[in-house]
């Protein structure tokens, strides 16, 4: 009830209306008799899509927050939240310590926005997940976060997809990784904008790889990576990486010969369990080549290959070599052309592990026979969630 009083008068204050969603949230915590701690107000909901959150609001609800220490997850993603409007959560920040995730994907956060957030934080705030997806903080932004990251001990999640990143970014980010800290378990910097072909970037990441001993999860998606720059990464970082669990290589520019290194990966690295490979160029060539080092692997629990130009060849040697690995809990082959040979094979594949009443694990499709004739249809499919903080959350359901 004072938490609501507080908002209201702020809400009058600044002459803006409550968000009404959060008003609901906060009348059922006073019915149920318990503390607000999750507040999520993603105006991609059915109740916010057509009236997001606005800078008055989040100033209103910011100042509200000030001396209120229970919310610990403040979700305010997919709004009209600018510079000015992040600027008051930055400075919410540097006083409220229970906050621990921030969610402000998909916002309009420059890189001013992004350099007062990164000051907050590297000043004292206790916030161990902070998402910036989807925001155009440039290189600017990713130069301070990659400054914050390297005096920072208590973050260890950090969503920088899609946001505009250059080349002096990632080199930052890569080398506070590589230097000074050694917290940070999740880190996602797909899709920056990078004009040289040299790989500059992926030499960096390479060598923070083969001394960081915290970061858990990377994605490189969209990183318009070649075989070159795989095998650098594979050779003098990921072979002597010992910590590493997902790497997210999605939608670059591998071809078969990629698969070499990767083989290696599989074969000499024992900690990455979730590989993706998705919307690469593998072929047959590289499925072979890395379906011969599947037995030999026993980490590997989830392999993305679809989307990859494979047909009968790869398609066929990845089911054979299922059938000697029994670490894979999960595969994504669909996008790729199933013909009569690899559809039939899949479907032996699958009646074997039936009849010996195993279900070794899933797959985004599945075989099915209409007059002998042996079809693949997709199906729904939940594989790893690859956003370690959703493990956290997952069955601490919000009080919105």
């Amino acid at each position: 009830d004072t938490f609501k009083a507080v908002y209201v008068e702020k809400c009058r204050d600044f002459l803006c209306e409550p968000v009404k969603p959060l008003l609901t949230a906060m009348a059922a915590a006073v019915e149920k008799n318990v503390v607000l701690s999750k507040i999520k107000l993603n105006g991609n909901s059915k109740e916010l899509f057509n009236n997001r959150v606005e800078y008055m609001q989040v100033f209103a609800l910011a100042e509200a927050l000030h001396d209120y220490q229970y919310v610990t997850y403040l979700n305010l993603s997919y709004n009209n939240i600018d510079d000015a409007g992040v600027a008051t959560i930055a400075r919410l920040l540097k006083f409220n310590k229970t906050l621990v995730e921030v969610d402000l994907e998909g916002n309009s956060i420059g890189p001013d926005g992004a350099t007062k957030l990164a000051e907050a934080i590297i000043g004292g705030a206790g916030l161990h997940i902070l998402n910036l997806n989807f925001n155009p903080i440039g290189e600017g932004g990713g130069e301070s976060m990659a400054r914050m990251l390297a005096g920072n001990t208590s973050l260890q999640a950090l969503d920088l997809g899609n946001s505009s990143l250059g080349m002096r970014s990632l080199v930052g980010l890569a080398t506070a990784l590589n230097e000074q800290n050694s917290t940070l378990l999740y880190l996602n910097v797909e899709n920056p904008i990078l004009w040289s072909v040299q790989e500059e970037a992926t030499l960096h990441f390479s060598r923070m790889l083969a001394t960081n001993t915290s970061l858990k999860h990377l994605r490189l998606g969209k990183h318009a990576l070649r075989d070159h720059g795989c095998l650098t990464m594979v050779s003098y970082g990921l072979v002597n990486n010992s910590v590493l669990t997902t790497l997210d290589l999605r939608c670059n520019s591998l071809s078969e010969e990629a698969a070499v290194p990767l083989a290696r990966l599989l074969t000499d690295n024992n900690t990455v369990t979730t590989l993706i490979l998705a919307s690469n160029r593998l072929k047959d060539n590289g499925a072979a080549t890395l379906a011969a080092a599947l037995p030999h692997n026993h980490s590997l629990t989830h392999l993305d290959l679809s989307y990859n130009s494979m047909e009968e060849k790869g398609l066929m040697a990845v089911a054979e070599a299922l059938k000697f690995n029994s670490a894979l809990r999960s595969v994504r082959l669909w996008g790729n052309t199933f013909c009569p040979l690899s559809s039939r094979a899949w479907c032996e594949l699958f009646e074997e592990f039936e009849a010996n009443d195993q279900q070794r694990f899933i797959c985004d499709f599945r075989p099915y026979s209409v007059d002998d004739k042996i079809y693949v249809a997709k199906v729904d499919y939940e594989g790893p969630k690859l956003i370690p903080w959703q493990h956290a959350l997952q069955d601490q359901p919000s009080e919105m």
